[in-house]
């Protein structure tokens, strides 16, 4: 095992859990209060319903009361990476950033499905279901990764990063389409972003991933749909609006021509799998 999920109020500080093998180790903390954060000898206080990314080499405490309520998430890399999709979302500027200790976000989720969530996400583990718990770990941390792109204002640093390799700049191209994808998948829309045109921006895709520029999106859109479909008691028609699909039909149709299986059974077959 190379995550832990913590109660903020039980979570005694140790540089490195008793799993930590010499990796990278990331963190994200969900307070429900307010709480003050010791790091690089400064201090920072926190409001409740937050979430904050702090990346690997950062050594910090946290200061609260005895009542304080919340959550420490940490991972390694070699936990979380199983994609390239995956690398890219963990070394964002969520947790790497040249000018910033640590990124802060407001929690989106509600401090009872947060707890749902996790109580959900660590069964699995408890019921020597590793394998499909652990799935079910990543998931849920991809979920706190995204919301935390979705909710910061990358645009400029991303459309303006000084790494012009080929995989800086579809490390870049991804990291948009995550944060941009509900309200345009057109393949120019990121190429104007990256100030190149949609050509270049296809060929880079393809020297990378071997997939085109728009398959890419597609690919993107597709994952985040398929986990709205399975975290989520959001009804199809209410998912296919929070994707930015104008017409539920056109949504179905896209899981189905995408996935092999129409939202309702995808839905049932997870949750199946998960029981």
């Amino acid at each position: 095992m190379e995550f832990e999920i913590i109660q903020l109020k039980e979570w005694q500080r140790q540089r490195f859990p008793y799993w930590y093998s010499g990796q990278d180790l990331f963190h994200i903390l969900a307070p429900f209060d307010a709480i003050e954060i010791c790091l690089e000898h400064d201090s920072f206080c926190m409001e409740g319903n937050t979430l904050i990314f702090i990346g690997p080499a950062k050594d910090f405490t946290v200061r609260q009361s005895a009542a304080s309520e919340g959550y420490l998430i940490r991972f390694t890399s070699r936990f979380y990476e199983r994609s390239a999709p995956d690398r890219i979302l963990i070394n964002s500027g969520l947790f790497f950033d040249s000018e910033k200790f640590l990124r802060v976000v407001k929690n989106r989720i509600k401090q009872e499905e947060m707890k749902m969530q996790i109580m959900e996400n660590t069964r699995g583990y408890l019921a020597g279901n590793a394998a499909v718990a652990s799935l079910m770990v990543h998931n849920f941390i991809e979920s706190l990764l995204l919301q935390g792109i979705g909710e910061i204002d990358f645009d400029q640093e991303l459309t303006g990063g000084k790494d012009g390799t080929v995989q800086g700049m579809v490390n870049r191209f991804s990291i948009l389409v995550h944060k941009h994808c509900k309200k345009n998948c057109n393949v120019k829309f990121y190429a104007d972003k990256l100030n190149i045109t949609p050509r270049k921006l296809t060929n880079l895709c393809t020297e990378v991933w071997n997939k085109t520029a728009k398959n890419a999106i597609i690919d993107i859109v597709l994952k985040e749909s398929l986990r709205y479909i399975e975290h989520t008691d959001l009804s199809i028609s209410q998912i296919s609006y929070e994707m930015g699909f104008s017409d539920e039909s056109n949504f179905r149709h896209f899981i189905k021509k995408h996935s092999g299986s129409n939202p309702l059974q995808y839905r049932g077959r997870t949750r199946r799998a998960r029981q």
